[in-house]
Parts: C-alpha cells; sequence; structure tokens
C-alpha cells in the first residue's frame, strides 16, 4: 500500500503546498494519506483535487487580520481564527469541495497531540463539514491556541508527539512511503526554546510539557527512521535542499509564494521518481 506522510510546519507548508499540486498535475495518487498540522490542511484540498487551493488559501489571507492576527489570539485564545478558517474560507470565499473529500476512498488520517497524555492521537477523518475538529486540532499551534476539547480529550498539534508520522503509516499498513518535510536536508531539530514558557503556561499538564521537552529528540528520531526507511528502498524523501527562511507564522507573500514554486519544483524533478517507485 503506497502512503503520503505531510509533515507540518506552520507557513512552511506552502512547500507542501507546492509538492501536492504537483502531485495533481501529475495524477499521482496514494492508498493512505496522514498530515500533522499545516501538513493536515493540505491533505484534504490535495484529496478533493482542488490544485491551488492550499496556495490561495495562504497567500490571499495571510494578511487578512480575520486569519491570523493578535487581535484572535486576544478575543478567542488562538492566533488563527477557527470561524475563518472552518467556516467563512471554506464555505463562503473559497469553497471547499465537502462533496469531493466524503466520496474520496482514500484514508485521511490526522494526528494530533493529547494534552492529558503527551501522546500522539490519530483520527480518521471522513467528513470535513460535519466534524473538522482533528483537523483543527492538529494544526492548532502550541502557546498560540487553545486546546481543542474532543471526545472527551484535550488536543493541539501532533507536531509536539508525532512530527513526522512515518511509523504509524507503516503500521497502518503503507509498504512503500513518500514523504514530505518541510525543513532542509541535513536538518536536525535542537530542544525547544520555548520549554520555560510551556512549563508555565501548562503546569497542569506536565505529560504535554514531557513531550514539548522531549520533542526534538522524537524528531531526530523520526528523521533517522525516514532516512533509514530511503535507504532500503521503502520511502522516497521530498523536500528543501538549503535551509528555508520561514517563520511558522511567516506574513511575506514574496517569501511564501517562492517556497511554493520550490515545492512545485522539487516535486516536478522527482516526479518520474516516485512514479515508477508507486508502482
Amino acid at each position: 500500500m503506497n502512503g503520503l506522510v505531510l509533515e507540518g510546519g506552520g507557513m512552511r507548508g506552502l512547500y507542501t503546498a507546492g509538492v501536492l499540486d504537483l502531485f495533481l498535475d501529475r495524477g499521482i495518487v496514494f492508498d493512505y494519506v496522514i498530515g500533522v498540522s499545516a501538513g493536515a490542511c493540505n491533505a484534504v484540498s490535495y484529496l478533493t483535487g482542488q490544485r491551488g487551493r492550499n496556495y490561495h488559501v495562504n497567500i490571499d489571507y495571510i494578511n487578512d487580520k480575520r486569519y491570523m492576527s493578535a487581535g484572535n489570539f486576544l478575543k478567542d485564545g488562538s492566533l488563527f481564527s477557527e470561524e475563518m478558517m472552518f467556516h467563512t474560507i471554506p464555505k463562503e470565499l473559497l469553497p471547499f469541495d465537502y462533496k469531493a473529500f466524503r466520496q474520496s476512498k482514500v484514508p485521511f488520517v490526522a494526528c494530533c497531540t493529547s494534552c492529558l497524555t503527551g501522546k500522539p492521537v490519530y483520527h480518521r477523518v471522513t467528513d470535513l463539514e460535519a466534524d473538522y475538529k482533528p483537523v483543527l486540532a492538529s494544526m492548532s499551534l502550541p502557546l498560540v491556541s487553545k486546546m481543542v476539547p474532543y471526545h472527551g480529550d484535550l488536543l493541539l498539534d501532533g507536531g509536539m508527539a508525532d512530527p513526522i508520522p512515518a511509523e504509524k503509516a507503516l503500521k497502518d499498513g503503507c509498504d512503500r512511503l513518500i514523504v514530505v518535510l518541510t525543513r532542509e536536508k541535513g536538518y536536525r531539530k535542537a530542544p525547544e526554546s520555548t520549554l520555560n514558557l510551556a512549563k508555565v503556561l501548562y503546569r497542569k499538564y506536565p505529560k504535554l510539557v514531557n513531550a514539548i521537552a522531549q520533542r526534538h529528540n522524537v524528531y531526530n528520531a523520526q528523521l533517522d527512521l525516514c532516512r533509514k526507511l530511503e535507504d532500503e528502498g521503502r520511502a522516497i524523501l521530498i523536500n528543501p535542499d538549503e535551509k528555508v527562511c520561514i517563520k511558522r507564522t511567516e506574513k511575506d507573500t514574496a517569501k511564501l509564494d517562492a517556497l511554493y514554486h520550490l515545492g512545485y519544483e522539487d516535486a516536478r524533478c522527482r516526479a518520474d521518481a516516485v512514479e515508477a517507485f508507486l508502482k
């Protein structure tokens, strides 16, 4: 079974958007898709075949204060607006094809982090109109987002507990993986610089704090696993050659546009290899 694994990274997700649009242009499809944070957000428009939608959601609205702003954080507790992202944009401004998503036969899994256990939790999403909360939770960045109550749990960004969920894809039956990463080749994650702030803000959630403290170790181990899978011929990794100088909350549309086109071009250069690998 062919699986697609999508890392997050906030606005670095424009790289992934470019990769996925190239996949749509080439008709590259998968049997299984799992996404984390921005990766989960990008996945849903890929699964509906809405080429360019991920690009326009971000480029067209990143400087709209209704989309992302300190005002949102002060008003509702989250930098990104749930109302804008899951109602106004998909239902009015850039319509999302809810019907196509419901009819998709490709299993889609959104990876989140449980604030109660500090462990990853995985939710199969089949109807984004009726139940978008797992995707909202998956992209709810720590420290700048409120926790998302869901089925008796409290959820945040999946990137804290399972930032590159290749192992989950393997456990779910995939034997060949395409892994899209938003960090450059050779990247190694350092210890979390905001750990002390997290200890204060999440003092009632010690297991979540521990997940944040261990995130760099988990991330680097997952990178090592992905490289091992690539060496064994079980995975292809697509990620930038050079460092991506994009903040998680980047608002410079010229930088974001360039990153999107970098992702598209990198995927174009690998497309023949990807198609041969997936056959």
